[in-house]
C-alpha cells in the first residue's frame, strides 16, 4: 500500500501549485464523486457510515482497518486533485496528525461507475510548496520539548530521541513510561523492541560474506540452504530478491504461525514452519515487503558462516559497533531496562502487548536496542567498519524498479531530505533510524507503543532542522 506507481505521483505532484493550507474540490465525474464519498467517510471513523460506503461501492473494507489508519493520521485533507478522464482520479491528502502526505488513486470501471477497479493510497514525501519552515536549532529544541509534552500526555508518545549532526549530538531526550504499572519513566538507557529494524542488521551480515566472496548476491537459495524443502524457492529466488524484497518470499505473520507463536524459536523452526510455500510469483507477490525473506537471509548466514545467527550478529555487527545494549534475547529472559510495550484497543485503552511478542526477535525483526546503540550503528556504517563504502552505498541506493528500498534498507527522499535507514513496527513498539548524508544527520526515535509514535517525533524534528547548522 506504501508505495505506488512512481509515474502517477510524479504526474499529481507536477500539476500547478495550489496555494498551501486550502483544500481541494473534487471534480463532478464519477470518480471525482468516489474520492469525497472516501474522504468524507474516512473522516467521520464511524463504522456506520464505512458500512455506507461498502453498500455504496460493493467494498468489503473492515472498520477496524479504517479506525486503525484514522488514529495514525486523524482528520485529512485533499490539497491537490488531478483528474485523469471521468473514471480516474488522484489526489493528494494532507495528515491531521504528523507532517505526513498521503496519495490515493482510484480507477472505476466505465461500463458501471459504482465499481472500483483499483484503489492504491500511500504515504508520499512532503511536497515542496508545503514545506515546514526550518528553524534555529535552539527554537527546534524549544519546539520539540513542547510537542513532547502534548505527545506524552496525550499518550501518543513514550521513548527516546537521539539527533546527531556533523559528529555530535545536538538533541537527547527521554519522555513517558517504560512500565506503566511500576511507573517506572523513560530512561537514555531504556531498551526498546524495534521491530523491522533488526533487518538491517541481517543485512550487514549477508553484505559482509558478499565482500567476502562467500556469498554471491544473484546465486539462489538453494546454493546456501541445498535441503530446502521447496525446490522451486530454493532454484529460483536470488539472494539480491531476498535482501530487496523483490522474491515473493511472503509473511510469517499467517494463522500457522500465531497458533504457533511460542513454540517458533528458531530460524529453522520458521523454515519448518513455511520453507513448503513456494514463492508468489504474482506481480504483487513478488514486490511485496516479505518478511520471510529475512528469515532466509538469516538462515544463510548461519550455513555460510557456521556460526548461530545470534552470534554472528553479536560478533560482527553489534561488537565492532560498539553496541554494547543491542540483542535478541527470549522475551521469557529478564535484561535490564528492556521496556514494556503497550498497544491500543478498539476501545482506546492501551494494554500490554506481551500476548502478540514472539518467542524471541529473529533475523526479520522484534530485537531491542538503545537510541545510542542506533546512533553508534550508523557511525560504523559510515566509517566503514561493518561495510566498504562502495557496498553500503549500493545497499542504500535504490536495488527495485519503485525504488523505495535498497539492500535492507529504506531509501527516501531527494536533495537535503533524501535518507536511508530502516524502522519497526508492531503492536506497543516502533523504531525509527534516518540517516541524512547531505545533512550529515542522524535521526534515532524509539517508543514502546504503537506506530508511528516514534516516526512521527522523528519527521518532526528533521523537517525543521535547519539545513546549514
Amino acid at each position: 500500500m506504501r508505495y505506488m506507481l512512481a509515474a502517477f505521483a510524479a504526474l499529481l505532484l507536477a500539476a500547478a501549485p495550489i496555494e498551501a493550507g486550502s483544500e481541494a474540490v473534487f471534480p463532478d465525474t464519477p470518480a471525482g464523486r468516489f474520492l469525497a464519498t472516501w474522504v468524507g467517510v474516512y473522516n467521520a471513523a464511524r463504522p456506520d457510515e464505512i458500512a455506507r460506503y461498502n453498500s455504496l461501492y460493493g467494498r468489503q473494507s473492515t472498520a477496524e482497518g479504517w479506525m486503525d489508519m484514522y488514529r495514525m493520521t486523524g482528520r485529512i485533507t485533499p490539497v491537490r486533485v488531478e483528474s485523469i478522464g471521468p473514471d480516474e482520479a488522484t489526489v493528494l491528502l494532507s495528515a491531521e496528525v504528523g507532517d505526513g502526505f498521503w496519495l490515493e488513486r482510484v480507477i472505476l470501471d466505465p461500463a458501471d461507475p459504482m465499481k472500483v477497479v483499483d484503489l492504491t493510497l500511500q504515504r508520499v514525501d512532503r511536497p515542496p510548496e508545503f514545506a515546514i519552515p526550518r528553524v534555529p536549532h535552539a527554537d527546534l529544541e524549544r519546539l520539540m520539548a513542547q510537542r513532547l509534552a502534548r505527545e506524552v500526555a496525550a499518550d501518543r508518545f513514550a521513548g527516546t530521541i537521539v539527533v546527531q549532526r556533523h559528529g555530535r549530538v545536538i538533541h537527547r531526550s527521554a519522555s513517558g513510561l517504560a512500565d506503566r504499572p511500576g511507573n517506572v519513566p523513560v530512561t537514555m538507557d531504556t531498551r526498546f523492541r524495534i521491530g523491522s529494524a533488526n533487518k538491517m542488521f541481517t543485512a550487514v551480515g549477508v553484505l559482509q560474506l558478499v565482500e567476502q566472496g562467500r556469498v554471491s548476491l544473484d546465486a539462489p537459495v538453494g546454493t546456501y540452504l541445498p535441503d530446502y524443502p521447496n525446490a522451486e524457492l530454493a532454484r529460483t529466488v536470488t539472494v539480491r530478491q531476498l535482501l530487496s524484497h523483490t522474491g515473493g518470499a511472503g509473511d510469517i505473520f499467517t494463522p500457522e504461525y500465531e497458533a504457533r507463536r511460542l513454540e517458533v524459536r528458531t530460524l529453522a523452526d520458521y523454515v519448518a514452519l513455511f520453507g513448503h510455500r513456494p514463492p508468489d510469483t504474482s506481480a504483487e507477490g513478488r514486490n511485496a515487503y516479505a518478511n520471510y525473506g529475512f528469515i532466509l537471509l538469516g538462515r544463510i548466514i548461519e550455513a555460510v558462516s557456521g556460526e548461530d545467527y545470534y552470534d554472528y550478529v553479536q560478533r560482527h555487527v553489534f561488537e565492532p559497533a560498539g553496541m554494547t545494549d543491542t540483542g535478541s534475547l527470549p522475551e521469557d529472559v529478564a535484561v535490564p531496562n528492556r521496556s514494556r510495550g503497550y498497544t491500543r484497543g478498539r476501545d482506546g485503552a492501551l494494554a500490554d502487548n506481551a500476548g502478540t511478542l514472539p518467542y524471541r526477535g529473529t533475523a526479520a525483526g522484534g530485537g531491542y536496542t538503545t537510541a545510542a546503540d542506533l546512533i553508534r550503528f550508523a557511525d560504523a556504517l559510515r566509517s566503514g567498519r561493518l561495510l566498504s563504502n562502495a557496498m553500503l552505498a549500493r545497499a542504500t541506493s535504490p536495488q527495485r524498479p519503485d525504488g523505495w528500498y535498497g539492500f535492507g534498507f529504506w531509501v527516501e527522499g531527494q536533495g537535503p531530505t533524501r535518507r536511508w535507514g530502516h524502522g519497526g513496527g508492531a503492536p506497543g513498539m516502533n523504531a525509527a533510524l534516518r540517516v541524512y548524508p547531505e545533512l550529515d544527520a542522524v535521526v534515532v526515535a524509539l517508543a514502546n507503543l504503537d506506530p508511528p509514535a516514534a516516526d512521527h517525533q522523528a519527521e518532526y524534528y528533521a523537517n525543521r532542522m535547519a539545513l546549514d547548522e
